[in-house]
């Protein structure tokens, strides 16, 4: 059974005494709320769910449970719901106990109607930022990863997670798979959103000044470690310990988000990551799966892609003939999401390329010439490709798997200019 919301915001009341509970509902009656009462804790907790925007009011001692063990039982179905405890003066160090281990608050009786009308606006307007607050998180995973396989819904629900805390984690998987766009998304929905995000590339600045640099850089805000076993071991070894004692301390400079391309295990035992920074790191992990692996995420993401792709240069979106798309979800994904969206946004203008063949989309009623076809068709690629690399040649040249010079030669011959494709500032 589900809680209901008529108006105001739901309170549920639990007290064995029938007279106290009939007091309770009449107050809250004349001042807008809708309150449910009930003798019964067991029954009271079979009414709860996570995505309630009530508050729970309960005398702290009764025959059949007490208020921390209700209070226990509340928090493991949802430890944001808002519990109010009473008490007589005897129970006051119970109550206070219950407060430290997550009550909203306590009042002792005999109960002050205007103190209790006033926590309770205090616990409802709580209770219904952090909902609101959860949906939109969820909004914003669920708009980013896109998907239904069983390995981004549980990712989905570790994000959701741990968008709420401050948690330090590595995020592992193949070059491509979205480690950088989770970093991203967990730093925007966090707590330190406001606040700079640093990306600290371990490869190009090993050592421990280097790292103190990117700390004070990322101060209050996210620090993205890409590759943390390539700092040297005597960085690697400062910080971890400076991650550890931040941890103690219960006041964060920043949060640390770790990058993996290799099993991490792995790279313990080969000796390049030293232990105090791996156990550290490993406290909260998310690994991110190949795209083959996911093969059902396969179209729902080509589509994704292809509608922004379009979007952006103004045209309207293709019809995809169906065996493409088998192709699509039979293709094992090497380059897994980044290739994708690479072949998503080709699409986008006009050029249908997977795994090493390309082709244009027939055109209707060629009457030209097969060589001059072929010399337009060449043309239009490159111009297509040079656009969406925004001119930079070697990221072209890399797409379609030709050398840089050849490249060059042939928007020599055809006239082009890698000026012209870079966005205008």
């Amino acid at each position: 059974m589900r809680l209901t919301r008529t108006r105001g915001t739901d309170v549920l009341l639990v007290d064995d005494d029938e007279d106290v509970l009939e007091s309770y509902c009449h107050l809250l009656n004349l001042s807008g709320y809708q309150p449910r009462g009930t003798a019964s804790p067991e029954q009271a907790l079979a009414l709860l769910g996570a995505d309630w925007s009530g508050v729970l009011v309960s005398d702290i001692y009764m025959p059949a449970m007490n208020g921390l063990d209700l209070l226990a039982r509340v928090r493991q179905i949802d430890p944001d719901i808002p519990v109010i405890l009473i008490t007589g003066h005897g129970d006051i160090p119970l109550a206070v106990k219950a407060v430290k281990q997550g009550a909203f608050d306590f009042l002792e009786k005999p109960l002050n109607p205007e103190a209790l009308l006033d926590l309770l606006a205090r616990a409802l307007e709580h209770r219904r930022a952090l909902l609101t607050h959860r949906n939109e998180i969820q909004a914003a995973v669920e708009h980013q990863l896109i998907g239904t396989s069983p390995q981004l819904v549980a990712i989905r629900h570790q994000l959701n997670q741990l968008a709420q805390t401050d948690k330090d984690l590595m995020l592992e998987g193949e070059p491509g798979t979205g480690r950088h766009t989770l970093a991203h998304l967990l730093h925007g929905i966090g707590e330190r959103q406001d606040q700079p995000l640093h990306l600290h590339d371990c490869a190009a600045a090993p050592g421990v000044e280097q790292m103190k640099e990117s700390l004070a850089l990322s101060h209050r805000g996210t620090l993205v470690l890409q590759g943390p076993a390539r700092l040297t071991p005597e960085c690697q070894r400062w910080l971890g310990g400076y991650l550890l004692e931040q941890e103690r301390k219960g006041n964060k400079a920043q949060r640390t988000i770790a990058l993996f391309e290799e099993a991490p295990e792995q790279l313990v035992a080969q000796q390049v990551l030293m232990p105090e920074l791996y156990y550290y790191l490993s406290q909260v992990r998310i690994k991110l799966p190949r795209l083959a692996e996911r093969s059902c995420d396969i179209i729902p993401l080509f589509r994704s892609f292809l509608r922004q792709g379009c979007k952006r240069i103004g045209r309207a979106v293709p019809q995809v003939d169906r065996a493409y798309l088998e192709t699509l979800k039979r293709h094992q994904w090497p380059g897994n999401i980044r290739e994708l969206r690479n072949v998503a946004e080709l699409y986008a203008v006009g050029i249908i390329k997977l795994a090493g063949v390309e082709r244009a989309m027939p055109a209707a009623n060629a009457r030209e010439p097969l060589d001059d076809l072929v010399e337009e068709y060449e043309k239009r690629i490159i111009e297509d490709t040079l656009f969406l690399f925004s001119g930079r040649v070697t990221e072209a040249a890399n797409y379609l798997g030709i050398p840089r010079k050849k490249l060059y030669l042939r928007m020599k011959k055809h006239q082009l200019d890698k000026g012209l494709f870079k966005p205008s500032s």
